[in-house]
């Protein structure tokens, strides 16, 4: 064998070696160009954003659903979302056709496809997302939720003024009058109505409602997500009536009855 057959195989060996060790380390360290997407099942990845002191983004799809499709095409593939991501949360995707994510599915009452939720860093879900999301929308989504501020429980009661307040004149009744008299005539125009009975700022405290009212009544109950100022609001919303008046029928049994304050919406 000549010697420069023998160096000649060599180059070629040890080419292949340094591609290998090459393909391998960059399975091992993933795509910085792609959001690492945890292999774990939902208990283990929840454990470990908790053991690291991370927020876990959980995105719930099926291979049949287009609008997931666009967003692994678009929103997922932004360069800005996949380092916010990748450098703040730990990420998972949930196939519901499989027998954990239909579980999952059905924990977390997924009925629209995506849906994506947000677990803070004790494990405790403080975002629903069911929508089909743009980069723009998500990142604001992302960074809001990395302001530990925004983890505080809070709870708006829509069915209380601040203490001491009254209109202060017959103007400020008119424009009330007025805004109440434009929220009527949107009613009006629906064709299915429910009964708001709270307004959260903190998705878990939502939760902690409808498990609630789920122990003491039959009727179908929603969380709507809403955004005031910037901020995600849950409302949770009970029943499903045809006509209004069926709606504040249904509103006054629960106040007299059950003394349980809520508004037709």
């Amino acid at each position: 064998m000549s010697l420069l057959y023998k160096t000649t195989l060599k180059a070629v060996l040890f080419l292949a070696l340094m591609l290998s060790y090459s393909h391998h380390s960059f399975a091992e360290n993933g795509n910085p160009n792609r959001i690492a997407f945890s292999q774990e099942s939902f208990e283990t990845a929840k454990q470990r954003a908790i053991s690291e002191g991370k927020l876990l983004f959980v995105d719930f799809y099926a291979n049949w659903c287009t609008p997931c499709k666009w967003m692994d095409k678009t929103t997922f593939v932004d360069a800005e979302v996949v380092s916010m991501l990748n450098n703040n949360y730990i990420s998972l995707k949930v196939d519901i056709d499989t027998p954990e994510g239909y579980g999952l599915k059905e924990k977390f009452s997924v009925g629209v496809l995506p849906t994506m939720l947000i677990f803070d860093d004790k494990g405790a879900v403080v975002e629903r997302m069911q929508e089909t999301l743009s980069r723009s929308k998500l990142l604001n989504l992302l960074s809001f939720h990395l302001n530990a501020d925004n983890k505080v429980e809070k709870r708006h009661f829509f069915n209380q003024s601040p203490a001491g307040y009254e209109p202060s004149n017959y103007q400020e009744n008119k424009e009330m009058m007025e805004l109440y008299a434009a929220y009527q005539k949107k009613l009006a125009s629906k064709s299915t109505y429910r009964l708001l009975i709270g307004d959260y700022n903190n998705y878990q405290s939502a939760l902690r409602k409808v498990n609630e009212i789920r122990d003491q009544f039959i009727d179908e109950i929603i969380v709507l997500n809403d955004y005031k100022d910037g901020k995600v609001w849950y409302k949770v919303l009970m029943g499903k009536f045809t006509t209004i008046d069926d709606a504040d029928n249904y509103r006054k049994i629960l106040q007299n009855d059950h003394k349980i304050n809520s508004i037709v919406f």
